[in-house]
């Protein structure tokens, strides 16, 4: 007998129809969905990328107005030398050769002291042939400000320039003044100037700065010529002109707009379009992130008068190709999109199929049933492989127990009977082996119990300095044995901590012992304290040979060892008492440079 059609239910063509209709419909708006969201996606992605090189770029601002601040701290000083008496002249021939000698690492260039009348009366340079004092002459504007009496304990910082004279001919320096107010009448005596190298301080606060992959910082001053860049060519020359030589197909709209944005003195992020980057060539879009450097905004206000105070700044920017944005978005787009094909295509699929999937409902069913079964024998399997280890350790801690007394017995009486065999070397030397074996075999299983059955620290105060002291006097003759010495610097303000002393002797014992083993005549052993964090740390370092890669990612796993005789149980042993004590153990290590072992501890326990 047939059945019949349920009355009211549509045919199954029909049902097929509508639901394929569905599911291409829902694909549809999927797909539109996708487009719109990565557009968002891209732009979110650029906007929080120029953000972060904006925090370079204001990094670098800071730390070019830090360098201004501490010149000023510098100049300011010299007002207030010599306020009772002019000095004598071998007096400021020390004064200003000390502070030479400590300045011209930062970028001082020369320190050179004028006259009343802007002559040049002595001069301090990093060059071995400087210019004689003689022939320098203090420009008249700059000589002018000095002897106006309101700018008595006041600083002038020039804009950059290119130098006209010898031995700076050609070169972009920038002058930093001070008057010089000197005796109790307080009578104009001259003018200090440092000479700067802008270049020296740019390419410091630059180096290392890094954006994204291959992103990276620049500087320009108020004349847009490069302080810094990641072209070493292009430093000192126009941004605009080298950029077009460099590449003269393009007009370099965005990066004009950039830099004229920078020097009016605002802040932003922006695209431009470069004409290479690093080594590729062609047109390369990049984003920026700028922002002015002020010589005015530091921590000390009020003292230094700029000259062409509204055009004597410099801006950096940070920029990177936009491709390391959007290309990173389009290869997560193109992924997306293979994916929402799949997608598609499974829902028309599945659409197809869902009839099918009801009738074979039972089927899916049972193979979940399978499947949660397998997973059961699977968590079953490695619970009893837990439980087998669980076991193995009880076990090897009942064998350690039973034969650590029969061994003793051997020991015991191999010695008695190598003092009465005096006659027989042989029997004799092989009845030393025979003690030496079994010594060896008690201290295995006396790291193994340590290791299955560690004991609970007793904690109490612990002078870990004192602890320290006491472990090298009782390693010192092993050290001297191997012809080395152990180093101490130990911090002598290292507070106590609660901890188990014996447990921590042990440690140290050990890794001394360790430290021993992997160093040679001529390699140091240093033990070291500290304090950091509220926590209480010491460290054993050498200089030995040091571990592979390999070996240091299984130095704390029981009975890895790569010695002969080792057990592999010491470094095991070692983190579970650092462990039971609630503290951490470090490892750093390098092949040919040596192993550093830092135990960090609580001090509050």
């Amino acid at each position: 007998m047939k059945p019949r059609r349920i009355q009211g239910t549509f045919p199954l063509t029909l049902t097929i129809a509508v639901i394929l209709a569905g599911a291409l419909a829902i694909s549809l708006l999927f797909f539109s969905f996708w487009q719109k969201l990565n557009k968002n996606v891209e732009v979110i992605l650029k906007d929080q990328f120029n953000q972060q090189q904006l925090m370079l770029a204001r990094k670098i601002a800071y730390d070019v107005g830090s360098y201004f601040d501490f010149l000023e701290n510098v100049l300011m000083s010299y007002g207030r030398m010599f306020q009772n008496a002019p000095p004598q002249k071998r007096e400021l021939e020390e004064v200003l050769a000390e502070r030479f000698a400590r300045h011209k690492h930062f970028g001082v260039l020369e320190i050179r002291r004028y006259n009343a009348a802007g002559r040049g009366e002595q001069v301090f340079s990093i060059l071995a042939s400087p210019p004689p004092a003689v022939s320098l002459i203090l420009p008249g504007e700059y000589l002018q400000w000095a002897q106006d009496p309101a700018h008595r304990g006041r600083l002038f910082l020039s804009k950059t320039f290119v130098n006209p004279a010898s031995p700076w001919h050609g070169r972009r320096v920038m002058r930093f003044l001070t008057p010089l107010y000197w005796g109790q009448d307080r009578a104009f005596s001259g003018v200090l100037e440092y000479l700067l190298d802008p270049f020296f301080i740019c390419e410091k606060v630059t180096a290392g700065v890094r954006s994204g992959q291959t992103g990276y910082p620049w500087i320009i001053d108020q004349d847009e010529f490069l302080l810094a860049h990641y072209e070493k060519d292009f430093v000192g020359h126009n941004a605009i002109q080298i950029h077009i030589a460099r590449n003269p197909t393009i007009k370099f709209l965005g990066l004009r707009e950039l830099n004229a944005a920078l020097l009016a003195g605002k802040e932003g992020v922006t695209e431009y379009e470069s004409g290479w980057h690093r080594q590729k060539t062609g047109r390369v879009p990049k984003l920026a992130a700028y922002t002015p450097i002020s010589f005015l905004g530091g921590l000390i206000t009020g003292v230094t008068d700029l000259e062409d105070p509204e055009h004597n700044r410099w801006g950096v920017a940070v920029v990177a190709p936009v491709e390391e944005v959007a290309g990173q978005v389009a290869q997560l787009l193109h992924q997306e999109l293979f994916l929402a094909g799949i997608f598609i295509g499974l829902v028309i699929l599945a659409s197809v199929a869902l009839i099918g999937i009801v009738l074979a409902f039972n089927k899916t069913l049972a193979r979940q049933v399978e499947l949660k079964t397998r997973e059961l024998l699977v968590s079953q399997e490695r619970l009893m492989h837990s439980e087998r280890f669980a076991a193995v350790g009880e076990a090897a801690a009942y064998v350690s127990h039973e034969i650590k007394n029969p061994l003793m017995v051997i020991g015991g009486l191999a010695g008695q009977v190598e003092r009465r065999l005096k006659t027989e070397p042989a029997a004799q030397e092989k009845l030393r082996l025979i003690r030496r074996e079994v010594k060896r075999l008690e201290a295995f299983l006396s790291e193994l119990r340590d290791f299955l059955q560690p004991g609970r620290p007793h904690m109490q105060k612990v002078n870990l300095n004192d602890l320290i002291l006491e472990v090298k006097a009782l390693m010192s003759q092993a050290a001297e044995e191997k012809g080395l010495s152990l180093e101490e610097r130990l911090d002598p303000n290292l507070p106590q901590l609660p901890a188990d002393p014996n447990q921590l002797n042990q440690v140290l014992v050990n890794l001394i012992k360790n430290a021993l083993e992997a160093t040679e005549i001529g390699d140091r052993i240093i033990l070291a304290t500290g304090t950091q964090d509220k926590q209480v740390w010491f460290s054993i370092q050498d200089t030995g040979k040091g571990m592979k890669p390999e070996v240091q990612e299984k130095a704390f796993h029981p009975f890895f060892t790569t010695k002969e005789k080792g057990t592999g149980l010491g470094l095991a042993v070692i983190h579970k008492i650092i462990t039971d004590h609630e503290g951490i153990v470090e490892l750093e290590t390098a092949p040919g440079v040596g192993t550093t072992f830092t135990i960090r501890l609580s001090v509050e326990g």
